[in-house]
């Protein structure tokens, strides 16, 4: 849980400073922000998944902390790194150049902020279940973020 939480340290401050250049972000600075965002949602949503599904066993602990950060490193939204053309590797950057995001995130904007506003709704819902202790509604709300995670992927992601 250390390393984790380490790692979520190091990725919020990241993307911390790409955040206070947003005004002038770069093609390849915003693909570096929202892939860091992303990295960390889903070091943090791996072990709530696990549990939900009983690969790894219950522990309230890790599960109140990893919701907690999955809710904070979403509260950054993302969605502003999702800048048009970055759909594309970035000639000459010194990034890989991989780029998994579809035009249809710049073609339908609407859909996107539609499929955005799941996420970060599913996303409170379950910091709040996990807030009020019961494993129950905690474990049901994690196949809500998965949905609703899908469903972004399924229509924006290159697979």
């Amino acid at each position: 849980m250390k390393r984790s939480l380490r790692i979520a340290t190091l990725s919020a401050l990241v993307i911390a400073a790409a955040t206070t250049a947003y005004a002038q972000l770069k093609p390849e600075d915003a693909i570096r922000a929202r892939q860091s965002i992303m990295r960390v949602v889903a070091l943090n949503f791996g072990p709530l998944s696990a549990m939900a599904q009983d690969k790894i066993p219950y522990n309230k602990d890790l599960f109140v902390a990893s919701a907690t950060r999955l809710e904070a490193v979403w509260s950054m939204d993302a969605s502003r790194f999702f800048v048009k053309g970055t759909d594309k590797p970035v000639a000459g950057s010194n990034i890989a150049g991989f780029t998994d995001v579809k035009p249809e995130i710049w073609n339908n904007p609407l859909k996107f902020k539609d499929a955005f506003d799941d996420n970060t709704a599913a996303i409170a819902k379950l910091a709040a279940a996990a807030r009020s202790g019961d494993e129950a509604a905690m474990k049901s709300a994690v196949g809500g973020v998965g949905k609703a995670c899908k469903g972004c992927h399924d229509d924006f992601k290159v697979k």
